[in-house]
């Protein structure tokens, strides 16, 4: 493998935890075949199916999320209590990884909770290299799914005393939901004292 086409690829997995997909290996113009002689060499190691990663980079945070997104295909975003464990906002550490993938996706997937929410350009950012649903959306998808009021609170106090999001942001995005989620996103957004 050129030097110069590694160099593209270990820029593309550093923001990845070190893990690249068979599909961005590809976007360089890498063959399977290459990919495969690296394997042999050492360089690389198998993670999952498409997925590898450099052998000598570093272990670190959020390894088995980056994981699972490169896993589920280059549409998948974090979402709901995986975004909230990402951003730090709440005491929960979910038991699965919190995928939202297009309604076309395969459902089955282990350890990962797919969610088929329609997602506009605005939902989604990158933090930690990872595609995830923006704080404001995160919060409010959480309440949507009934995570525990207790937690919804601790991450909307959370998110405003870090400067992650704004009340208007919050109460605007709340407002396509259902009642229940625009009412307690009010009431806590309006107990909040900066």
């Amino acid at each position: 493998m050129k030097q110069q086409t590694e160099s593209r690829l270990y820029r593309i997995a550093e923001d990845q935890a070190g893990y690249f997909s068979l599909a961005q290996a590809r976007e360089l113009d890498l063959r399977r075949n290459q990919i495969y002689r690296e394997l042999q060499r050492g360089k690389f190691a198998r993670a999952g199916r498409g997925v590898y990663r450099f052998v000598q980079f570093p272990a670190r945070r959020f390894e088995g999320i980056h994981f699972a997104v490169l896993s589920a295909g280059q549409h998948a975003v974090v979402g709901f209590q995986t975004a909230l464990y990402v951003y730090e906002l709440s005491n929960l550490i979910p038991d699965e990884i919190h995928l939202i993938l297009p309604a076309t996706s395969s459902r089955r997937r282990p350890g990962i909770r797919v969610h088929t929410i329609q997602l506009t350009s605005e939902d989604v950012t990158h933090f930690e290299g990872l595609p995830i649903t923006t704080v404001d959306k995160t919060i409010i998808d959480c309440a949507f799914a009934h995570v525990d009021d207790q937690q919804i609170r601790i991450a909307i106090f959370q998110s405003l005393q870090r400067g992650m999001t704004t009340k208007q942001k919050l109460i605007d995005q709340s407002r396509n939901s259902p009642t229940r989620v625009f009412e307690l996103v009010n009431k806590i957004v309006g107990e909040v004292k900066l």
